[in-house]
């Protein structure tokens, strides 16, 4: 008898649950199902997952790291500049896809470029976006330049993160070690 009563209770709650599967519901008066129709609904696509801004952008970084080796620094930030975007460099500012790749262009002795992001800001409206860090371009035959880097980020009106603005300063020449006499 107590098996009864707790096998009629779990069916009772059971069927009080919204997302108890259809195949489950207990069937009313004449077959008709008493299932709502949130149960009914159970199939609909599951919620897509979007990281946080932050993830996003460090995500993005990664990309552009992975893409600067097989198409140079200007290839890989061309095609994810702002229409209006540009590129600072001591002495130089440039602006446009074609500029921003031709100006960007690694040197002949240029091997692999390195950059990891330290520092990554959203905007309290996650609009936009700041991810700064220390970059290395090898140089073969010669010391790696090195440096700091800021790239600025707003998405744009479909929500895709673009880069407004980026930034890589190199750090001061180092004093040349004493000679020995």
């Amino acid at each position: 008898m107590r098996q009864f009563i707790f096998i009629a209770v779990s069916a009772l709650a059971l069927s009080a649950c919204e997302t108890m599967p259809a195949a489950f519901a207990q069937s009313g008066p004449m077959g008709a199902s008493t299932t709502s129709a949130a149960t009914t609904t159970s199939n609909a696509a599951p919620a897509v997952f979007t990281p946080p801004p932050e993830q996003q952008l460090l995500e993005l970084e990664r990309q552009l790291s992975a893409a600067a080796q097989d198409a140079g620094l200007g290839g890989a930030l061309a095609p994810v500049m702002a229409s209006n975007g540009m590129v600072i460099r001591p002495g130089v500012v440039l602006s446009g896809p074609e500029d921003i790749t031709r100006g960007l262009a690694p040197p002949a002795n240029a091997g692999p470029m390195y950059w990891q992001p330290d520092r990554v800001e959203v905007s309290s409206s996650g609009d936009m976006g700041m991810t700064s860090g220390r970059y290395v371009q090898v140089i073969t035959g010669a010391e790696a330049h090195q440096g700091r880097y800021v790239v600025v980020w707003r998405r744009d009106g479909s929500g895709d993160w673009k880069v407004l603005t980026e930034t890589r300063i190199p750090d001061p020449p180092r004093a040349a070690a004493p000679r020995r006499r």
